[in-house]
């Protein structure tokens, strides 16, 4: 590296920016966060290093490089011990910098099958990352657990569990195709949605018949706690007492916990 301007250690500064490789599976560059960038360093120029590896791969500050680069500007850099490709991912679960969907994309690009089995269900059905995680696992809500081995790459679809899914997915479209098919599945309804099926006396073919002539009530839901109220409502309309079903007490004392889905 001759042309450096100055080493020390593992940390250089160089204006050659053909030195450096943009790393397979990164983010998109995002013009607009360049830009950003371009204007906080006309301020004040802090100047904040990239990582790269000992080949001169960029793995974490592409955005960084891209506005230094189109403002002529010196790139400092920080030189990583290891080449490990997952290395940017694991950096990067310690950072707010990366969405779900960054990381879905990355570990697809390596091809990691349980990542892409992920990603081909999300767009099947047209459901959020967190939540299809969610029905994969069988669980309301994500816990730390599982959103660090989704982060890290360890993220693995339990066995058997593509049948489960592929069932309670479909059910979720048919009851949003009813509301509006042309709209992304909401987090509250996909999460109400889990807790329903749980709960004692649940029936998909009443649900789905009482939605057909009541689903209007369920639009201006928001919350999964919104949604539960809705779906109540609209399950127990017409029936009588020892047929209602009292989804709201079992949502609020959690009894949904430990408990399989309804047949």
């Amino acid at each position: 590296m001759t042309d450096l301007k100055k080493k020390m250690n593992n940390c250089f500064i160089t204006k050659n920016y053909k030195l450096f490789t943009k790393t397979k599976g990164n983010r998109p560059i995002n013009l607009a966060h360049v830009e950003k960038i371009k204007k906080a360093i006309a301020r004040k120029d802090l100047k904040l290093p990239i990582l790269v590896t000992k080949k001169m791969h960029i793995r974490d500050g592409h955005h960084t490089f891209q506005a230094r680069m189109e403002l002529g500007l010196e790139i400092y850099c920080i030189v990583l011990d290891s080449d490990d490709a997952f290395d940017m991912a694991l950096l990067n679960s310690n950072r707010s910098s990366w969405s779900y969907s960054d990381y879905l994309n990355f570990f697809c690009t390596y091809q990691k099958k349980n990542y892409m089995t992920l990603r081909s269900k999300i767009n099947e059905y047209n459901m959020p990352i967190q939540e299809t995680i969610c029905i994969f696992v069988k669980q309301i809500r994500l816990g730390k657990n599982h959103m660090e081995d989704f982060k890290n790459g360890e993220f693995k679809i339990p066995d058997g569990a593509t049948f489960y899914f592929d069932r309670i997915a479909r059910e979720i479209k048919d009851i949003n195709n009813i509301l509006d098919e042309t709209k992304k599945i909401k987090r509250g309804f996909v999460r109400a949605y889990l807790v329903a099926v749980k709960c004692p006396n649940w029936n998909f073919l009443r649900f789905k018949g009482a939605m057909k002539s009541r689903g209007s009530k369920v639009l201006g839901a928001e919350s999964t706690e919104e949604y539960i109220t809705q779906f109540q409502n609209i399950f127990n309309s017409g029936l009588k007492s020892d047929k209602k079903i009292k989804l709201t007490r079992f949502f609020e004392d959690k009894d949904y916990e430990g408990k399989e889905a309804i047949n």
